[in-house]
């Protein structure tokens, strides 16, 4: 239900930005001041699980794919303005980093896969309450958030051939009408993703109803709780994200997200809009894909990436960053640490290395400095050996991988209290941390220089 760039004129979706902003506005003076650090550690989890799902492309007959959303599971668990400043984040990344998604469009998206969908599975849940079986709820609420979702997106694609037509009466963006993409867009959500979708708010809710307090405020400890539960659901998470190359399964894509060959086969011609403004915006990482990498670790870097950016982008919003959020934090240290060792991207340790040295504020000098000693004494030999044998491509990527994977863990030592994270003496902490990184660099190297 991604619509990409050039499918909407800009009757329609500049009157959607219109209505975005302001709801967004709205979403985040509401939000504000009532999240705290006990509560973010796990909307922020929520919100990058939201992420990882919309990469899981489920087949359907038909010779199409789609994906749930999350956004029901997030609005009633932390409320419906919650959910939809979650999942307009989501598709905010993937539109900015992957091109799913299009920057002209992305206002429509967010309203209806975010808004929409968000408030929609929150009320339904809350009329159904002490009316049917808790479950029963909990699936009908993210049935539903999703099938209305797909109403509005079938509408706004259906309209376009009415609206926007040249002076020959050939459609200038999106070319099927409302019979067409009724069917097609909520036809299938009814039958298929609608039903995920129940299954997961389902699942989901009632696993985090324990955090429920009265009122619906989430909590991260319920008495009598601990918090292995809690980081239970992290381990999830981070097994969800093993689980992500799943989504290549198919290569059919979603209906109404094709390029312009799509329309070149099966029409003879590109609709004017759509040629025009399909390349409005290129994205770095187009389609989850990395230069120079294979599907499936490229699609699972880029679940790592969308992960550890957004769970950077709530640590940057918290006002008080607290034990949780530092442990949450320093989860997603080691999947950059693991996702940098496996990888031999150099553009996708340059991202990271970029995002390591903006959060690095004033110490950044510093950092630098204390990052490059030991670079010059521990990779000298190593750097020598990849010089004598001509090997100036493992040259780069060995000192750039130690860098970045070093950097990260200076970084980490400066901001995080590790003592609270791994509750060992702050040494013993430090030493741990630096250990797990300089292994797991030492492992792929010592592999590399075999080959």
């Amino acid at each position: 239900m991604h619509i990409p760039d050039g499918y909407i004129s800009p009757k329609v979706f500049v009157p959607f930005y219109l209505l975005f902003i302001p709801l967004l506005l709205k979403g985040v003076r509401k939000l504000r001041n009532r999240l705290d650090e006990e509560v973010l550690p796990l909307l922020s989890s929520l919100t990058a699980l939201s992420f990882i799902i919309m990469m899981f492309n489920v087949p359907v007959p038909g010779g199409t794919s789609g994906h749930a959303l999350g956004a029901a599971l997030i609005a009633i668990v932390f409320g419906p303005w919650a959910g939809f400043l979650s999942v307009s984040l989501v598709l905010l990344l993937q539109a900015m980093l992957f091109g799913d998604g299009g920057i002209t469009t992305y206002a429509v998206n967010a309203v209806a896969m975010g808004y929409v969908a968000s408030f929609s599975g929150y009320y339904t849940y809350r009329i159904l309450k002490n009316r049917v079986p808790e479950k029963v709820g909990y699936f009908l609420a993210g049935w539903v958030s999703i099938v209305l979702a797909s109403c509005v997106i079938a509408v706004v694609l259906g309209i376009e051939p009415i609206i926007a037509r040249d002076a020959e009466g050939v459609p200038l963006y999106f070319p099927y009408g409302l019979k067409v993409t009724i069917p097609a867009v909520v036809g299938s959500t009814l039958l298929f993703f609608g039903v995920l979708e129940g299954f997961f708010t389902l699942f989901g809710v009632s696993y985090f109803k324990r955090y429920l307090s009265e009122g619906y405020r989430p909590r991260l400890v319920v008495p009598g709780k601990g918090t292995s539960d809690v980081f239970l659901f992290f381990v999830v998470v981070v097994l969800v994200l093993l689980l992500v190359p799943l989504g290549l399964l198919t290569d059919n894509p979603a209906w109404g997200e094709w390029d312009t060959s799509f329309f070149r086969l099966h029409l003879g011609f590109v609709p004017g809009g759509i040629e025009s403004l399909s390349s409005f915006y290129n994205a770095p990482l187009p389609d989850y894909s990395l230069p120079g990498m294979r599907a499936v670790s490229s699609y699972y870097l880029s679940a790592v990436l969308g992960f550890f950016f957004i769970t950077l982008l709530f640590y940057l919003f918290s006002r008080k960053k607290g034990r949780v959020f530092d442990k949450l934090f320093f989860v997603c240290y080691l999947l950059v640490v693991f996702a940098v060792t496996v990888s031999s991207n150099p553009y996708f340790m340059l991202a990271l290395l970029g995002v390591a040295l903006l959060l690095s504020g004033k110490d950044i000098f510093s950092l630098l400095v204390r990052t490059f000693a030991p670079l010059l004494l521990f990779n000298l030999f190593s750097s020598v050996y990849f010089i004598i044998t001509r090997n100036y491509a493992g040259l780069l990527l060995f000192n750039l991988r130690t860098f970045t994977i070093l950097y990260f863990t200076l970084l980490v030592g400066k901001k995080l209290n590790l003592f609270a994270v791994l509750s060992f003496s702050p040494l013993l902490s430090y030493t741990l941390t630096v250990a797990y990184s300089q292994i797991n660099n030492f492992v792929v190297t010592y592999r590399q220089m075999k080959q």
